[in-house]
């Protein structure tokens, strides 16, 4: 194979995982410096990967096409003529479009049998932080008798032992539209972050919790700000309708878009947030984040960024992280025994408000 100057990657995760492949991109670009590489992503947060400067070019896949619709996608791409393709998320849906793209070479997290429609299957390792998982591909990739002629001259060792962590930088366009909607609804700098959503429920802190915590902030002096996506918003009115001093509460809940929250947690003091999207995107934007981890293995999900970061979790619960969407014991302590007094004690300890 000669060395390649077209290179396709496939990742239809979640806004955090996305983020988490940053240091990843940054490597395959040290790796190829002069090669095309472009990402297929999910519609839902492909425009934060379209600043990021290692990519070419982002194509956006909706996960609710049709076949008929998915096929049509994969075919246009596949006019690109790729050299290699390189499946770094590894389900059926990514392995079936990988192979109707039909880069020359393909390698990439196979199992189940996807390895099938891959040249070269590479090994996951599960127990590693995601950012870690992705640089170990890196290494392997150059491993790799597929492509050992882009490796003759030069290999990079991507040690994880290193402080790798995403860096998103925002363009001056979406910190002027996010400090207009700031100013907008009268708040300030100096302001302290709620983010209540999750993708799952399990790793929603209770509504109640979210209120107190607010209250008890809002004693200590903070203003607070919430913030979400559209499915957030009926979520975020039912907790503010139970805070007592709503004249410190702001609510951009539903009001921005990816690129635009990104530019107002860059502005924050605090990230207050279950193990979420946004919270992720304050951590690589240099924002101080609290992650409140219930179900997440915290070893694969931690935030990370340049600022501080800190979890809280139940450390004594022997029924967790179970990963689950639904509490498999149906008590649901990994969420209900972090108390609101627990959770702003921790943050005060650790000087950050």
């Amino acid at each position: 194979m000669k060395t390649s100057k077209r290179i396709i990657v496939m990742d239809l995760l979640y806004l955090g995982d996305l983020l988490f492949a940053h240091p990843f991109f940054e490597g395959l670009r040290k790796l190829f410096p002069e090669a095309r590489i472009d990402l297929v992503a999910n519609s839902n947060f492909s425009e934060l990967m379209r600043v990021n400067p290692n990519l070419d070019h982002v194509y956006s896949y909706n996960k609710s096409w049709t076949a008929a619709r998915s096929y049509k996608f994969a075919k246009k791409l596949r006019m690109n003529n790729y050299q290699l393709g390189i499946n770094i998320q590894g389900n059926w849906r990514t392995a079936l479009l990988l192979k109707l793209i039909s880069p020359e070479k393909s390698i990439g997290y196979g199992g189940r049998g996807r390895g099938l429609f891959l040249d070269e299957v590479v090994e996951k390792d599960n127990s590693s932080h995601m950012i870690e998982l992705y640089l170990k591909f890196l290494n392997q990739m150059q491993q790799s008798q597929l492509l050992a002629k882009n490796f003759e001259i030069q290999k990079h060792k991507f040690d994880s032992k290193e402080d790798y962590f995403p860096v998103l930088r925002i363009d001056e366009t979406y910190n002027q539209s996010a400090a207009r909607k700031i100013k907008n609804i009268g708040l300030s700098d100096k302001f302290i972050v709620l983010n209540t959503g999750g993708s799952w429920k399990t790793k929603r802190w209770p509504e109640e919790y979210f209120a107190e915590v607010a209250n008890l902030l809002i004693e200590r002096g903070y203003k607070i700000l919430f913030v979400g996506g559209p499915s957030d918003t009926e979520r975020v009115s039912y907790i503010i309708n139970k805070i007592e001093n709503r004249n410190m509460i702001y609510n951009l809940s539903g009001k921005t878009s990816l690129l635009e929250l990104a530019a107002i947690l860059k502005r924050a003091s605090l990230v207050i947030s279950g193990d979420t999207g946004p919270v992720h995107v304050a951590a690589a934007v240099g924002t101080n984040t609290a992650a409140i981890f219930g179900p997440s293995d915290e070893t694969k999900y931690a935030p990370r960024g340049k600022a501080k970061n800190i979890l809280i979790k139940n450390a004594g619960l022997n029924c967790r992280p179970c990963g689950e969407h639904e509490c498999p014991l149906d008590h649901f302590k990994c969420m209900r025994e972090l108390s609101p007094d627990l959770v702003v004690d921790r943050i005060e300890n650790e000087g950050m408000i």
